[in-house]
């Protein structure tokens, strides 16, 4: 590990040409690093997002700093943002839990449905389209063609569409739409077009507002 910045211990995945990245930004010393945003950080070259965290950790500031007075109150917001965020399990109703179970049990008997030879032929693609052919063996209902999509493997109305822990899904373009979201009831799913930096601010609202996220950049 390159020993240009002051105090830094060693930081998986970060290499000297980094340190040096880091050093040529202005970040010289351990202290330079926890007054940094995880923004700043990544715009040096070479530093992502993960790697960013892991450097703010590392420093002893995960967390930008803020004023006094403002880091008590984002203290507090998080603190009640956890007391207030709702976990499947307690807004459920009995009802739901229980249609769940079935909607998972039902799922794993479900047969595959897919386009009549598709398996034979490389143009047909395997997405389901109704068999419409006179002859068609799929359509005539012959058990060993495959199985027709009917009524009867719907899920529960209640819990269709719902994501298996219990939340409806909601798709985020920008941190503006997590105000939008009820947390005791949806989730948030981050879309795959935004850049890393909306999708940190994104994140960091969402932890404020108790929001769950169903596709969190990383897993800690």
């Amino acid at each position: 590990m390159d020993k240009t910045i002051k105090g830094l211990p060693k930081v998986k995945g970060m290499g000297k040409a980094k340190s040096d990245a880091l050093y040529q930004a202005g970040f010289t010393s351990t202290e330079s690093i926890q007054q940094a945003t995880l923004d700043d950080l990544v715009t040096v070259k070479g530093i992502t997002a993960p790697l960013a965290k892991d450097i703010k950790k590392a420093a002893g500031g995960a967390k930008p700093i803020v004023k006094k007075k403002a880091s008590k109150e984002v203290s507090t917001k998080k603190k009640t943002s956890k007391k207030t965020a709702a976990k499947p399990g307690k807004v459920l109703s009995d009802v739901k839990k229980r249609l769940l179970k079935v909607r998972k049990k039902q799922k794993s008997k479900k047969p595959a449905f897919r386009h009549h030879d598709s398996h034979k032929k490389k143009r047909v693609g395997e997405s389901w389209r109704r068999p419409r052919g006179i002859h068609n063996k799929l359509r005539s209902g012959i058990a060993a063609k495959g199985t027709l999509v009917q009524i009867g493997y719907r899920s529960p109305n209640e819990v269709r569409g719902l994501h298996p822990s219990g939340y409806e899904e909601v798709l985020v373009h920008r941190p503006s739409d997590v105000e939008k979201v009820d947390a005791t009831m949806q989730a948030i799913r981050v879309s795959g077009k935004v850049g890393t930096k909306k999708r940190l601010d994104i994140e960091e609202i969402a932890e404020e507002l108790g929001v769950k996220i169903l596709n969190p950049m990383r897993k800690e």
